[in-house]
């Protein structure tokens, strides 16, 4: 049988994907705005950079310590109703921060208090795209919100660049708090009336989350597709951290340190798309090793500090490596125990979220140390040496799990 390729619209074909694919860009575009506004309107109160960085911050760190608890929530909530709460959440947020009534301790709280209820939301999207999406369509449709992710952090940026620039930071947050309430909108309408995973009505506690994942870790094959992802991304970011730093360094431009930091989303997105888009299933399974070690790679010549505009072609050049992701993702959801997708696809998420916490915590000072060039290569040769004891997942070389490897604990 001639194997096919699937195609984007075979993805949108699906039912309930192109709303949730819809809702979703929406409220990305807006949570990218709310963060560039917020910590613009910090810093315009403050003038620190450091206090300008804790607002950033605050966003993205307490989604490790929601992650550790609150996905199995996920599974006992229809998603037609879980998904339209969270984009309200984040419109509450929004308008709360735009009012100017808060000042910074209440500005940081409310942003930390909404990113501690995201991982909750996040693994609801991701059951939902297992839900609704079958086959290497579910590979493609996950590769979607990747690229979608990209994308709309450069239009969130360049929407909020132009409304701070014309209004100030609290119209800016406006905007966003109206873009959550059309996604609230769109989920609400358009997603199908699926009931939640779990039909039991027993109370939830914290404790069932963690069950969950200690259920996910007891598959073999589990734990090695996680630290496959997790690893490797966690010091890609590590480095790409530094190209501000490594910018500065070089007495760079403002245009050319905005190369720098625009290459790792640039050359991520056009890896998904070539990658999810024009590879067959069995060809992205064959590109996960090569692909792996491209993100490695081109890291080890920044070690010699080329200009930035080679700089930031090596960051691109990397970026697109991390697209090996996608030769694996139909194996991981295969994989998870019955009943355990929101403890599988919680688990991911948190794990990415504290990788990439902790590859910048470690770049950060090496380049205090040894210069961010060097540092940026020394997170591309620990990309490389990660490669050797994940090589046997990367390459397929692991037995699939079993039906006994699949009942949760």
């Amino acid at each position: 049988m001639t194997e096919q390729r699937t195609a984007y619209r075979d993805v949108f074909a699906s039912r309930g994907y192109p709303a949730l694919y819809a809702g979703a860009t929406l409220s990305m575009v807006a949570v990218s705005l709310q963060v560039l506004a917020f910590s613009v309107a910090v810093y315009d109160t403050t003038r620190s950079p450091a206090w300008s960085s804790i607002a950033f911050a605050a966003g993205f760190l307490p989604q490790v310590l929601g992650g550790a608890v609150l996905p199995s929530v996920a599974d006992r909530v229809p998603p037609r109703v879980l998904l339209p709460i969270g984009a309200l959440v984040r419109l509450l947020a929004a308008s709360l921060l735009a009012s100017g009534l808060l000042g910074l301790g209440g500005g940081l709280a409310v942003v930390a208090a909404a990113a501690l209820l995201q991982p909750l939301f996040s693994t609801g999207q991701s059951v939902l795209v297992s839900r609704l999406l079958d086959g290497d369509r579910y590979v493609l449709g996950r590769s979607l919100f990747t690229v979608t992710s990209m994308t709309s952090q450069l239009v969130g940026i360049a929407i909020g660049g132009a409304t701070l620039q014309a209004l100030g930071p609290a119209p800016a947050l406006l905007v966003a708090a109206a873009l959550q309430g059309l996604s609230a909108a769109v989920l609400a309408v358009g997603l199908p009336a699926l009931p939640a995973l779990r039909a039991d009505r027993g109370r939830w506690h914290t404790a069932e989350t963690l069950r969950g994942y200690r259920s996910v870790l007891q598959v073999p094959l589990l734990r090695d597709l996680l630290l496959l992802w997790w690893a490797p991304l966690g010091l890609f970011v590590g480095a790409e951290s530094l190209a501000v730093a490594y910018a500065g360094a070089r007495h760079a431009s403002g245009l050319l340190t905005a190369l720098l930091i625009g290459g790792p989303p640039a050359g991520a997105l056009i890896g998904e798309l070539l990658v999810g888009r024009l590879c067959l299933p069995s060809t992205r399974e064959r590109l996960v090793l090569p692909l792996l070690l491209l993100t490695g790679a081109p890291l080890l010549l920044l070690a010699l500090d080329p200009p930035a505009p080679v700089a930031a072609l090596l960051l691109l050049v990397a970026s697109v490596g991390l697209a090996y992701e996608l030769g694996r993702q139909g194996a991981f959801r295969d994989a998870l125990p019955a009943g355990g997708q929101a403890s599988g696809f919680g688990l991911l998420s948190v794990g990415m979220m504290t990788f990439q916490g902790v590859g910048p915590l470690l770049a950060g000072p090496l380049g205090s140390l040894i210069g961010p060039g060097a540092a940026m290569a020394a997170c591309g040769a620990l990309v490389l040496l990660s490669a050797l004891p994940l090589r046997r997942v990367a390459t397929g070389r692991v037995p699939r799990a079993t039906a006994a490897d699949t009942v949760g604990a």
